[in-house]
């Protein structure tokens, strides 16, 4: 029962055993053409089947619709940082490339299945007739358009002003999606009971003498968005370090290409409790990832950039030592010369003081102790270049570090000795890694000792004088720092790696059976950190169609829903509708959703009863294709423009591809009680409306039932 992916699929061989990794395809959308409109498609019909996820349009004639695109726009604003007033551009269906960017951006006509943003329904219609090339003032063709089941007449009413007022439609004929999939994959059989799967509900129809009993007929709140949904927030929660990375788009991708639903699930679930049953189904998910630049510098090459560097940092500080040394001899012979300069007058005179304004000192002391400072400041800046000269003078090359091929083989004793030192190396290094990690996740939280004792010392430090701030001048105050540091006192340094690496090297060549232990745990490549794994997701998500209550939903889920609708209904019609149950919508590709309702039948039905489920050959497509094959016998039934001005835009014929029209109880004024002191008002009474012919429309006063959270 586990479905075939379609995706990327990499082999990994993992301890003899290949492990498959999917990867994302991530497929971005391509702007639609703009077909060219030919004199012969003058009056040929157009069909359009305005799902609530996706919309699917093309000519009565084609073979497959002309175009497909998702039923949404966004509008984004240009130059936004801008001080300007930033432009505004509608990207609409298609010439959305990364819907992510606009993810919340988005919208879309419809509420649910049904259309009640009409604004932006216009929008969809312009996008259509523009790229299939129609560039007339009015669209001279009679449209076919799906609606939802037991569309309010509200919403049709506004649909059809639409079409007859904007665009000049000669006639628009309405069709159920669903009912246009199920006679179309059965030509022959007048009864059924349909179970339509869509983006937002789930329909349960009964279908009897070739026409839909709306009456009858349940709708669950549960569809194809609400899976997407639970399973991007669920992967969210449970791999919180790629929360960015999983999306609704990645999401909607894992749904139809990974999920599946389990016959029996509670048997399904705990399967995975087996260690040997996780490991050979689980699916890694490959996320993207940018790796890290391979460097193909050597160890060697490295050491000799870094004391290049160093002696460039080396230079560089003498440099400005030499530029200070100078400064400071300049400065120290101004104030010689000012000294010199101030014997000649007594203090009383004005010379005198403005020699002192030049020094920026108050008194003779105070000038006497700044040209002392100074001359200790230049002696200190000689010392440290003579340091500096002579200790670059002196520098000598490193001895090269022993490494494993000086070792003898033949020795075999110092070499297994060396070998154990060299191990226990490699250990003393992990776990100065191992500590430095447990202290960092220690400093993470927030009632560990390690953060109480950091928050201790950041709460003596913050107590004292602020004065002098002269922290860190001291070698203790290092310590301290270690010790408050969230990194642990440390990090992983560049020789630590080096040596680490250098150990490792010369243990691959002597002892391979070590690395090997020890390293099993450790993921063998940077892909495997961007890895998800779906496990009991994979029957999960598809579980919310038979148990709503998962999502927080309280309604009944599609087992319930056909139990419920059957019990509508006496024995002989029960046998009917189930000898053929129809399965249909985007969701119902899942693999699995036929010998589950299979299964659940069995079980309702009575003992060695018939039932018969069937899937929809295309359940995507099958409704533009089907509304194609019965292109003539709707047009025939569509409304017409004299209709919708007669007779008011809600009104539609009825066809069993179609909705029945549901007449509006109009309330009836009261009449006063008996002895009642409020007067009676004479109404005038309402001309009689002109009754409409029985074979254009049917008529039904009584309004159904379409919600299952009646059962």
């Amino acid at each position: 029962q586990h479905c075939c992916s379609a995706d990327v699929v990499m082999a990994v061989n993992i301890s003899d055993e290949t492990v498959q990794i999917f990867e994302l395809k991530d497929a971005r959308s391509v702007p639609d053409p703009v077909h060219p409109y030919d004199a012969s498609y003058r009056g040929l019909p157009l069909i359009i089947d305005n799902g609530s996820h996706h919309c699917r349009v093309g000519w009565a004639t084609d073979d497959e619709p002309r175009i497909l695109f998702r039923n949404c726009y966004a509008k984004h604003r240009k130059d936004r940082g801008k001080k300007i007033a930033a432009e505004t551009e509608i990207l609409v269906a298609n010439d959305i490339g990364n819907i992510e960017a606009v993810r919340f951006q988005l919208k879309s006509p419809h509420d649910e299945n049904v259309v009640t943003h009409f604004e932006a329904q216009e929008t969809m219609f312009d996008y259509t007739f523009s790229h299939l090339g129609i560039n007339t003032p009015q669209v001279d063709h009679p449209i076919i358009l799906t609606e939802a089941f037991c569309n309010p007449n509200y919403s049709r009413q506004l649909m059809s002003e639409l079409l007859f007022e904007c665009y000049g439609v000669p006639s628009v004929s309405y069709c159920v999606d669903g009912l246009l999939s199920y006679h179309r994959n059965n030509p022959k059989k007048h009864d059924g009971l349909l179970v339509n799967i869509g983006n937002c509900t789930t329909h349960v129809i009964p279908i009897l003498d070739g026409y839909a009993d709306a009456a009858s007929s349940r709708r669950i709140r549960m569809g194809g968005l609400h899976l997407t949904k639970f399973l991007w927030r669920w992967l969210q929660l449970r791999f919180p370090l790629h929360l960015n990375a999983i999306t609704i788009s990645r999401a909607e991708e894992i749904l139809h290409n990974h999920m599946y639903i389990a016959e029996d699930y509670m048997s399904a679930i705990s399967k995975w409790s087996d260690v040997s049953y996780y490991e050979k189904y689980v699916r890694r998910i490959q996320l993207p990832f940018v790796a890290a630049p391979v460097s193909t510098v050597s160890v060697e090459q490295q050491r000799e950039r870094r004391k290049e560097a160093a002696r460039r940092l080396v230079e560089l500080n003498a440099k400005k030592r030499e530029e200070k040394l100078i400064e400071d001899e300049a400065e120290l012979t101004r104030l010689i010369e000012l000294v010199e300069a101030m014997e000649e007058f007594t203090p009383d005179e004005p010379e005198y003081q403005h020699a002192l304004e030049e020094a920026e000192v108050t008194s003779p002391d105070d000038l006497t102790k700044k040209i002392t400072l100074l001359h200790q400041k230049i002696e200190k800046t000689r010392q440290k270049m003579l340091q500096a000269t002579s200790a670059a003078t002196e520098e000598e090359e490193p001895k090269p570090k022993r490494v494993c091929e000086d070792i003898s083989p033949k020795k075999k004793a110092d070499l297994e000795q060396w070998v154990e030192e060299v191990k226990q190396q490699w250990r003393d290094i992990q776990a100065r890694r191992a500590a430095r990690r447990h202290k960092r996740q220690e400093m993470a939280k927030r009632r560990t000792a390690a953060s109480q004792e950091r928050m201790r010392i950041i709460s003596q430090l913050a107590r004292r004088e602020k004065k002098d701030d002269n922290f860190g001048m001291r070698d203790e105050d290092w310590d301290v720092y270690k010790a408050i540091n969230k990194e642990g006192g440390g990090s992983d340094s560049e020789e630590e790696n080096e040596k680490l690496q250098e150990l490792e090297s010369a243990l691959r060549q002597h002892s391979p059976e070590f690395l090997g232990d020890t390293t099993a745990s450790k993921p063998t490549s940077l892909a495997e950190n961007y890895q998800i794994q779906l496990s009991t997701e994979q029957a999960r998500i598809g579980e919310l169609l038979f148990q709503p209550y998962m999502y927080g939903l309280e309604q009944g889920g599609i087992t319930s829903t056909i139990q419920y609708v059957l019990g509508l209904f006496d024995s002989d019609i029960q046998n009917r509708l189930v000898s053929n149950v129809f399965l249909t919508g985007g969701p119902s590709s899942l693999p699995g959703l036929k010998p589950r309702i299979e299964r659940e039948l069995l079980a309702m039905r009575p003992f060695q009863s018939h039932f018969s489920v069937s899937l929809a050959g295309n359940p995507i497509l099958d409704a533009w294709y089907g509304a194609r094959d019965s292109v003539k016998e709707l047009v025939a039934v569509g409304i017409t423009r004299a209709d919708y001005l007669e007779h008011g835009g809600d009104r539609s014929r009825y066809h069993k591809d179609g909705n029945m029209f549901w007449a509006p109880l109009t309330p009836v004024a009261p009449e006063s009680a008996p002895g009642s002191t409020v007067p009676s008002k004479e109404t005038t009474p309402a001309p009689e409306a002109k009754p409409m012919p029985e074979d254009i429309f049917s008529v039904s006063t009584v309004e159904p039932t379409g919600d299952s959270s009646s059962s």
